[in-house]
């Protein structure tokens, strides 16, 4: 991955909120799952994989969607997640220039 110069970067409010998002212990779990899936998880398969209440994956799914590191797609019922990787990619950027 090629390093960005310092004097280039520029973060985002959109960029500090997907930060936010991250920096909560159950969330960095549900988003790991998707990471670690590597594909599409309806809603009971995150909420099985991490064993937490579904309101309360509900309430991180939709906070990680809002700040763009996951993806949602409704098919008749059911929601599928899976990784935002634009903005992924981004903070990953971010991170690997100054470090």
């Amino acid at each position: 991955m090629k390093r960005l110069a310092l004097a280039t970067l520029v973060v985002s409010p959109e960029h500090v909120e997907a930060f936010k998002a991250l920096a909560h212990p159950g969330r960095l779990e549900v988003f790991f799952t998707l990471v670690k899936a590597r594909a599409e998880l309806a809603a009971g398969q995150v909420q099985e994989a991490v064993g937490m209440p579904s309101p309360t994956v509900s309430h991180h799914l939709d906070q990680l969607r809002r700040a763009g590191l996951v993806q949602a797609r409704r098919q008749e019922r059911f929601i599928y997640y899976s990784v935002g990787s634009e903005m992924v990619n981004d903070l990953v950027r971010l991170l690997t220039a100054c470090c």
